[in-house]
């Protein structure tokens, strides 16, 4: 599940086990218009009744998805903490999928089954616009099973079998290497959600609540930026001689992309740096389609990926900014860049890394387990929503996955940040990649134990890993910062990952500086942004607009001190999102504008604005 509400994904694919289009096969309005039902006349059945009592039917229903509960099974437990709070929300993503999209199990009609298909997409009015778990809650569960074939078939007779090989290839959960479930195992799980989860509280306990944040910022921070001052990764590059995108004749990094308009220059764009006049915000693409999930950029700023269908073919696109070139790709979501310019990842049925040279040369990257460009690889080893590091002075490339809540916000007016039910099972599960001078090869998972933490995210030296810490109720308490430190030990390594720091601020997955000084979040406005924004009050009748169409605002976090800087200032129904780092540290963002199909990768400098340059 992506997170159940990315997957669940709160998307594309990515979550009921639960990061996150369609191709064009088969439109709404796609096959012939009085096309019947396919051959099956009768279709299959959606569930079949189970009789058991409730307290055996939870227990069987919790083993399969993978809760703390006696011989359970390893599940949707992978990526998500099965919280009272997160199978209570799969729950009602299942209600709402019973009340607006499955209207009806024995379909028999083409007119009725294409605005059922059409209804399983993030966006139902958007042909282009992905699958997604969320739309399924526990269902998802069934994706490749009869009656959904059945009803693709029946909407689309014509096209129905790349569209459901779509659907099943963002939908179904649990992913990864799970063993889809069968048609009884299903039956146990749509008959416990069809009671509405008896015996939940009895089965399953509730989190201990952590308590308030206190803020805590030890020495070995400070003692960590200074090293990577001049050891860092920013510092490599530079000395590396990595041609950084967009700086060729400036003399300072604040001079480069200047080339490109400033965000005033934009039809959506008039507030966004209203509170940093003496920042610039430059507008690097405007992008005619809808993203999925989130977006990263390499370190040299050239290429910008993300999930979604951009008409350069596949479910995920990369943009090279040199060329103004769109390269599209087979994979679905969670784009990564290792620091050093040397490779990248996306994530499809499983995790692929390639090396980055190749996208200076195609223009369709196919990720397949039997098809793969050449310096790709594919491995089971690393989960979804993984982010990437690499060791200074030659050592490994590292991954870090973990429980993970799904992060797709401002396709629809999106109110706060995304939950953290991350239970006392969640762990980080670091794998050490190195590259062979042809590609990449995956080792061992090395698993730290991290109790009501996820959504982990590796600075780009991996001596650095981020957390965010669940609270009561699934609340966010805030940022937890540890040192990451492995040792070599028989053929793999042992990891130690003390706590160094703790930043009570909310927000989404965050992303650190080449120079390990700065964190950035994007955190979604709620009625305690109010007076930050310049109202009076969340009262306030000016501010009844983000009330009703939502917003996201871009925020540095000094590590060194805590001290928080808001980058943006958007105005309601826009949202600035996923911002990460180039190495020189100007950081690339993405705007969308909630009912426009229009979005925006944005550039900022206001961290090298925050040291002085």
């Amino acid at each position: 599940m992506r997170s159940f509400t990315r997957a669940l994904f709160v998307f594309a694919v990515a979550s009921l086990c639960f990061a996150c289009g369609d191709d064009g096969a088969g439109g709404p309005d796609s096959g012939p218009p009085d096309a019947g039902p396919p051959d099956a006349a009768v279709p299959p059945a959606f569930r079949n009744p189970v009789d058991l009592a409730d307290d055996q039917l939870a227990l069987q229903a919790l083993q399969l998805l993978g809760a703390d509960v006696p011989d359970a099974e390893r599940n949707c437990n992978v990526c998500h903490g099965l919280t009272r709070a997160r199978l209570r929300e799969w729950l009602s993503l299942s209600e709402t999928s019973n009340d607006d999209c499955l209207t009806n199990l024995t379909v028999t009609s083409r007119d009725e089954a294409v605005p059922m298909v059409n209804c399983l997409r993030s966006n139902p009015g958007e042909v282009a616009s992905p699958f997604s778990p969320a739309k399924l809650g526990y269902y998802a569960t069934a994706a490749h099973l009869d009656w959904f074939e059945y009803l693709f078939m029946l909407a689309y007779p014509d096209s129905g079998a790349d569209l459901y090989a779509e659907f099943t290839g963002r939908v179904l959960m649990p992913r990864g290497v799970h063993v889809p479930f069968d048609q009884g195992q299903f039956d146990i799980i749509a008959e416990w959600v069809a009671r509405g989860l008896p015996m939940l509280d009895d089965y399953v306990p509730e989190n201990p609540d952590p308590g308030d944040c206190t803020e805590s910022i030890t020495a070995a921070v400070a003692t960590h930026v200074g090293a990577m001052e001049t050891t860092g990764w920013r510092a490599v590059n530079a000395d590396n001689g990595i041609n950084m995108f967009g700086c060729a004749g400036a003399s300072n990094p604040r001079q480069c992309l200047s080339t490109y308009p400033s965000s005033t220059a934009t039809t959506y764009g008039e507030k966004w740096a209203e509170d940093l006049p003496s920042s610039v915000l430059r507008v690097l693409r405007e992008n005619d389609y809808w993203s999925a999930y989130w977006t990263r950029s390499s370190a040299d700023g050239r290429y910008v990926a993300h999930g979604g269908d951009s008409g350069a073919g596949g479910s995920s696109t990369i943009i090279d900014l040199q060329d103004n070139r769109l390269i599209g790709t087979s994979a679905f979501y969670d784009p990564g860049f290792f620091p050093d310019n040397s490779g990248f990842a996306f994530q499809g049925n499983r995790a692929f890394f390639c090396n980055q040279s190749i996208l200076a040369t195609e223009d369709f990257i196919t990720l397949t387990t039997t098809s793969l460009e050449q310096g790709c690889i594919s491995t089971t080893a690393v989960s979804l929503y993984q982010h990437l590091g690499a060791a200074l002075g030659g050592g490994d490339y590292w991954t870090v996955d973990g429980q993970f809540t799904s992060d797709n916000g401002g396709h629809q007016p999106t109110f706060e940040d995304p939950a953290c039910n991350f239970d006392g099972g969640a762990d980080l599960d670091f794998v050490p990649l190195i590259h062979t001078g042809t590609n990449y090869q995956a080792g061992a998972v090395v698993s730290e134990p991290a109790p009501g933490e996820g959504d982990g995210v590796l600075s780009p030296s991996s001596e650095l890993v981020v957390t965010r810490v669940a609270g009561a109720g699934g609340a966010q308490v805030g940022f937890r910062l540890r040192e990451m430190t492995p040792t070599p030990s028989g053929g793999g390594y042992t990891i130690e990952a003390p706590v160094i720091g703790m930043y009570c601020e909310t927000g989404g997955k965050p992303g650190f500086s080449f120079n390990e000084r700065w964190m950035a979040i994007h955190h979604y406005v709620g009625p305690d942004d109010a007076v930050d924004l310049g109202f009076t009050g969340p009262s306030d009748p000016a501010f009844a607009p983000y009330l009703s169409q939502g917003a996201s605002n871009i925020y540095l976090i000094d590590l060194l001190t805590g001290d928080k800087i808001r980058v943006t200032r958007m105005d309601p129904g826009q949202y600035a999102l996923f911002p990460h780092f180039r190495a020189d540290d100007w950081m690339y963002f993405l705007v969308r504008v909630e009912g426009v199909g229009t979005e925006y990768v944005v550039a900022s400098d206001a961290a090298l604005l925050a040291e002085g340059l």
